[in-house]
């Protein structure tokens, strides 16, 4: 037997001087070697027990191993397991010569099971674990906070990270058996940590941001993390022998950590949800570069070698790496507290957006493939589904048929527009828009689902709306201009087209004495009417107001274009009932012709608008084709608006005066200020054509004040105290201060108030009656007499009478003229002398001519009279006899005014002229 062992231990004498540390064995019995001896036996028979699993896996490996283990034998068992072992080993040469790999993994295992403690190694494979399914759990959270996260949250990832893995190197150090003894530099420990730490902050700096290769670069930077804690906790280790590495095994465990760090990180990356994955391919990366580095890894013992007296030994150790683990305990339990809530609140989160989901407004479709997953209840809704029994198993293409059909840019943020088939087969207008949207880390499609239906209704309406007016449906202005562009284009000299301008006649009154609801009846009821006599080349509009305009294409012009008039002329002269009311208008058209009367349609517009005007100024109720004397007075027109602007400042007007007579004595109680024009081309220019134009440009405010003050200037001059009556405009009442300026001229000239007398037409009241009350009041606060002009030819309404108490009433010379030939009109003129008299007020009766006219006037008990018989208007230098006393001083009466008879003079008028 001894000769045997001598024989296997000279076999052995290679593989002697790789093992890990050379000792002798001493050949004296002692207490020591009594216990060594007891220690070996223990992991003999450890042995025996890897070499029967060893043998159910595979022969190569058996030998291997047991090669392995006898070696460790020949260093520290008894001389039968040293004899044992070399038996074994010269029977199995060439198996052990052909597995060499199977060597190096056996030398992973070996370093496990034979150099370590496993209640330690298992404590340490525990902690790694956890700490890096903590870290992936952590680093989920962090991930979902998107801008909201911070440098501390991923110092505190780092430090959870870091710290699991130099607590698991340096509790699987603590577990470390090499048979010496053996101390831990504070230095390095503590750098090694620091080293962890940073190198996983880089790892998940990388693995959060945007870099293309960033799940490589995080698996990269997590193993080189790794390893160099590794080392640098290596050479914390001190002890009395001197170490050697097999870089072969250092390099597979670092390239297997790699491979694994990546995956790590990959995994994670794709599935945000295998946080487990995750940590256990992180965990074995630790574990394989540990394990691998400690089995390269030879220690042979040196007595020269000695212990640095400022070392930590392994008690220290502990606490340090006990400290350690319970840090990252609390922070894992922190983690998971976080994660509760988390859970909770992702919960109420789910809740909140299901809430929100099935509240919008734009139905919500989740599609897996073809087939609806989920749906919120407005898309049923939509669908004419039940939301609250929804369908199942209901494919895309059953609600939508195109959906597939869209284009490819479908998919993104715009709106397509589609047809949604619901329940009753009917067809819903709808918009639709795709989403890629990931639930549970699987990619989906969602739709978004809008009802336009309503909106595309607005929509045609607003379209109506543009190009036609709301109220009558006719076509408007813009409709009005592109129908007679378009018109025009096809226009020619022996095709031309007609433009009719028409008017209502008498609209104004409707809206006055009936109100606007009224007034638009009448506006339906007269487009309605049109339309029947228009045909299908015929285009009707509503310009404004009573304002309408027809395009005509139709051969037979001028004659069709006349015809047509006269149609609508008919019959919107026939009754109009608007309720209970019976209304009746007429109508007024004027007519143009393209291409003989204009050369465009702003041209031909203004030319049917002159016709218009002229059919209005001859009677109304008929219809006038545009001719070139037309063109003529639109020039004289414009000529004199812009003559008018400087005709106060070059003293062409002046004022002419008209006695006002009382009938009853026969004196001249007063004259009327009477406006005239004396153009120096024109000459002599009516009121009625001026004092329009000054209202349309703004100028009456002007001209109205220089009246004022020219005829109270010269009523003051007066010997005797007449009074003086002055017309007032309704645009000063409209748009100035008239009480104003009344109180300032009154002051200037120093005219007693009560002298003077303002004339003021229904007109005024009917536009603005509250701001016209208001100021006629302050007025005749001031003193001046009020009189209401031309009663009886507006709307005669006794309304006024109650609204404001006038002190004079103006017959309108229209009913004095036919006194003496119409009993209708002395009818009038008695009822409105009635009205006065009952009222308490002064009647006074315009246009007096004939001394037949004064003596009915005068029977019915009129009080005073206006006209060419009384006198005609002339400048205030033919008066001079009435205006002064007489020399010597008979017929004066208690007030001292002249009693004459005002005498017929001059030549003869058809009416007295006013300024309005």
């Amino acid at each position: 037997m001894a000769d045997v062992f001598d024989c296997a231990m000279q076999e052995l004498g290679g593989v002697k001087s790789e093992i890990v540390g050379t000792t002798r064995i001493s050949c004296r019995w002692d207490v020591r070697l009594v216990r060594f001896a007891c220690e070996s036996c223990r992991a003999a028979i450890g042995q025996i027990r890897y070499f029967l699993y060893f043998i159910l896996l595979e022969a190569e490996v058996f030998v291997s191993m047991a090669l392995l283990c006898f070696r460790k034998m020949l260093r520290i068992g008894t001389s039968r397991d040293k004899l044992l072992a070399g038996i074994l080993h010269l029977a199995n040469p060439a198996l052990l010569a052909s597995a060499p790999e199977g060597t190096d993994m056996l030398r992973v295992y070996a370093c496990l099971v034979l150099e370590h403690d496993w209640t330690m190694v298992l404590l340490a494979a525990a902690i790694c674990l956890v700490s890096c399914v903590t870290a992936f759990h952590l680093a989920a959270q962090i991930d979902t906070m998107g801008a909201r996260r911070g440098r501390g949250w991923m110092l505190l990832l780092a430090f959870v990270t870091g710290t699991g893995i130099w607590a698991t190197h340096f509790v699987a150090m603590l577990a470390y058996r090499p048979g010496l003894p053996t101390v831990f530099l504070a230095g390095p420990t503590i750098g090694s940590i620091l080293i962890a730490i940073g190198a996983t902050y880089a790892a998940w700096s990388l693995l959060f941001s945007r870099i293309r290769d960033r799940l490589w670069g995080a698996g990269l930077a997590f193993a080189a993390g790794i390893a160099a804690m590794h080392y640098t906790g290596m050479a914390a280790l001190q002890t009395t022998g001197r170490y050697s590495y097999d870089y072969s095994l250092v390099a597979a465990s670092i390239i297997i950590g790699s491979l694994c760090s990546m995956l790590a990180a990959r995994l994670f990356a794709a599935r945000r949800g295998r946080r487990l994955g995750a940590g256990a391919l992180l965990a074995s990366a630790i574990c394989a570069i540990h394990f691998g580095s400690m089995a390269s890894v030879s220690i042979r013992a040196d007595p020269s070698v000695r212990l640095p007296p400022s070392s930590m030994d392994a008690n220290l150790l502990t606490v340090f790496v006990a400290m350690g683990v319970v840090t990252l305990m609390a922070v894992m339990l922190a983690t998971a507290i976080y994660e509760a809530r988390m859970a909770r609140a992702s919960e109420d989160e789910k809740q909140r957006l299901m809430n929100f989901t099935q509240s919008a407004l734009e139905g919500l479709v989740i599609l897996d493939g073809e087939m609806i997953v989920d749906a919120n209840e407005t898309f049923w809704c939509i669908a004419g589904y039940d939301p609250s029994r929804p369908p199942t198993g209901l494919a895309i293409s059953d609600i939508l048929p195109d959906h597939r059909a869209r284009p490819t840019r479908a998919l993104g943020p715009a709106f397509f527009e589609a047809k949604l088939l619901g329940t009753d087969g009917a067809f819903v207008e709808v918009e639709t828009a795709v989403r890629k949207v990931a639930i549970g880390g699987v990619a989906l499609e969602s739709i978004i689902v809008r009802d336009i239906t309503e909106r595309k209704a607005a929509a045609a309406k607003i379209a109506h709306l543009a190009s036609h007016d709301s109220l009558t449906g006719a076509g408007n202005r813009l409709s009005f201009i592109q129908a007679l562009d378009g018109a025009l284009q096809q226009a020619s000299a022996t095709a031309p087209i007609a433009l009719l301008c028409l008017d209502l006649d008498r609209f104004k009154a409707v809206n006055d004495l009936h109100g606007h609801p009224a007034g638009d009846a009448v506006l339906i009821e007269t487009a309605r009417r049109i339309r029947g006599c228009l045909s299908e080349h015929e285009f009707l509009a509503r310009l404004g107001g009573d304002e309408f305009a027809i395009v005509q294409r139709r051969e037979g012009q001028p004659s069709a274009a006349g015809s047509l008039a006269a149609r609508i002329i008919e019959t919107l002269g026939n009754e109009m009932r608007v309720g209970e009311l019976s209304i009746h208008l007429g109508s007024s058209i004027g007519i143009a012709l393209f291409p003989s009367n204009a050369a465009d349609a702003d041209d031909l517009h203004k030319k049917a608008d002159l016709a218009l005007y002229r059919a209005k100024a001859e009677g109304r109720g008929t219809y006038r084709f545009f001719d070139s004397a037309m063109d003529q007075q639109l020039v004289q027109r414009r000529r004199l608006e812009v003559d008018l602007r400087s005709a106060v400042h070059n003293g062409e007007l002046h004022l002419h005066y008209q006695p006002i007579a009382c009938l009853e004595s026969g004196r001249v109680t007063g004259f009327e200020a009477l406006l005239r024009w004396n153009h120096p081309v024109f000459g002599d220019v009516p009121p009625s054509e001026f004092v329009p134009l000054a209202e349309e440009g703004g100028l009456i405010l002007e001209i109205g004040e220089f009246v004022l003050k020219r005829a109270c200037a010269e009523a003051v001059r007066w010997e005797r105290p007449l009074k003086i009556a002055v017309n007032i405009s309704p645009v000063q009442i409209a748009h100035g201060d008239i009480v104003e300026t009344v109180r300032c001229v009154l002051a200037k000239t120093g005219l007693n108030a009560d002298r003077l007398e303002l004339e003021v037409t229904e007109g005024m009241l009917v536009s603005n009656p509250k701001k016209a009350v208001a100021a006629l009041s302050a007025l005749q606060a001031l003193g001046i007499h009020i009189a209401m002009d031309d009663f009886g030819t507006g709307y005669s309404s006794l309304g006024y009478f109650r609204s404001f108490p006038f002190d004079q009433v103006k017959i309108d010379q229209s009913f004095v003229s036919g006194l003496t030939e119409s009993s209708e009109a002395l009818a009038i003129v008695k009822a409105i002398i009635g009205l006065g008299k009952g009222l308490g007020l002064a009647i006074v009766a315009e246009g007096v001519e004939t001394p037949e006219q004064m003596r009915l006037l005068k029977a019915k008990g009129c009080h005073k009279a206006q006209g060419y018989f009384i006198g005609r208007p002339a400048p205030i230098e033919k008066f001079q006899e009435i205006c002064s006393w007489s020399d010597d001083g008979t017929n004066r009466d208690d007030t001292g005014v002249a009693n004459e008879t005002a005498q017929v003079n001059g030549s003869r008028h058809l009416r007295p002229l006013h300024l309005v």
